[in-house]
C-alpha cells in the first residue's frame, strides 16, 4: 500500500504525541491539568468525542522530509488506527473541540464556562495569584 495514496504528506500527526488525561471536571482534575500547562510547549486538548488528552511536541524520527512515514508498513498499531479521513491534514474542521497551550487561557475558560468549579479550585487555593481576575 502506498501511504501517499492514504496519508496528506503533511505530518502533522507525527509532530506531537497525545496521552489521555482524565477530564477537569474536579479540583484535583484541574490541578493535574494546571500542572501539565506550566510546562512550556504542553498542552491539553478536549476531542469532538469529549475525551481530553495532553499534547506532547515531538517529531517521530520515522517522519521523512517529504511529510510520509518511513516505517508506514511496519508502523505502530496507534499509526494503523489513525482515522485520516479526521486528520489535520484532510478536515476543515479544527481538529480538537477546545485546545490550551498554558494555564492563563485555560483558566480563563474555566472561570467563564464553569465558574462554580472555578470557585471551588480558588476556594483550595490551587489558582495562582498571578492568574485570579480582578472583578
Amino acid at each position: 500500500m502506498d501511504p501517499s495514496e492514504i496519508c496528506p504528506p503533511c505530518g502533522s500527526c507525527c509532530k506531537y504525541v497525545s496521552l489521555g488525561m482524565e477530564s477537569p471536571d474536579n479540583v484535583k482534575y484541574v490541578a493535574m491539568a494546571l500542572w501539565f500547562l506550566y510546562h512550556d510547549g504542553i498542552g491539553i486538548y478536549q476531542a469532538h468525542d469529549d475525551d481530553w488528552y495532553m499534547i506532547v511536541p515531538g517529531e517521530c524520527e520515522h517522519l521523512l522530509p517529504s511529510g510520509l512515514c518511513g516505517v508506514y508498513e511496519n508502523r505502530p498499531f496507534v499509526c494503523r488506527e489513525y482515522d485520516v479521513a479526521d486528520c489535520e491534514g484532510t478536515s476543515t474542521e479544527a481538529s480538537e473541540k477546545l485546545k490550551f497551550m498554558d494555564a492563563a487561557s485555560f483558566l480563563s475558560w474555566l472561570r467563564r464556562s464553569r465558574p462554580a468549579l472555578y470557585q471551588r479550585c480558588l476556594e483550595k487555593g490551587i489558582i495562582p495569584e498571578k492568574y485570579r481576575q480582578k472583578d
